[in-house]
């Protein structure tokens, strides 16, 4: 089981990291290559290339809603049907996005007005209380936006190099 795993591994680095295939394309080709410890092998292999998780998440966004277009344009110029017709296709494709990486749901199924118990030693992580907050819990009050709640956290690992870890959206150009 642990080479089906080391292979996967180098499988993908192999893939996404040039300078790590063409050091290990000698020894596929049966030459001799020089013997790394194998502590150095380990953390090449183990160490996905540094960048930020909110990074990757903007660049998925963009990629996917364009919704970094979006925000950066100025859209002072256009009317309001512009405006809403493009707001259709990022809400759809940007909604799909996250849906598709954090299966989204509410932290109180309950459509806003409703009643809601705050129990004795609630979580602040999952209740905000607003208002006229006086006393001890429990509380009772009026559901205002039933929260969010990630069921899962599924984002694309990053394979690019140090130097363009800052990166959300390659430039493109048209030849």
């Amino acid at each position: 089981m642990m080479q089906l795993k080391l292979a996967f591994k180098l499988f993908w680095r192999g893939l996404t990291d040039r300078a790590f295939s063409q050091r290990v394309e000698p020894l596929l080709r049966g030459e001799v290559a020089p013997v790394a410890p194998a502590a150095v092998i380990a953390s090449a292999i183990s160490k996905p290339p540094m960048r930020s998780d909110a990074l990757t998440l903007l660049a998925v966004l963009q990629r996917e809603g364009r919704l970094v277009d979006f925000l950066k344009e100025s859209i002072a110029t256009y009317d309001d049907a512009q405006i809403g017709a493009a707001v259709r296709d990022i809400h759809r494709d940007c909604g799909a996005a996250l849906e598709r990486l954090f299966a989204l749901k509410p932290v109180l199924d309950q459509p806003d007005g409703s009643p809601v118990k705050v129990p004795v030693g609630f979580d602040a992580a999952e209740y905000r209380l607003t208002g006229n907050v006086a006393g001890q819990p429990p509380y009772q009050g009026k559901l205002q936006h039933g929260g969010w709640q990630a069921t899962k956290v599924q984002l694309p690992q990053w394979s690019g190099v140090p130097s363009t870890a800052q990166i959300i959206a390659p430039a493109e150009v048209e030849l």
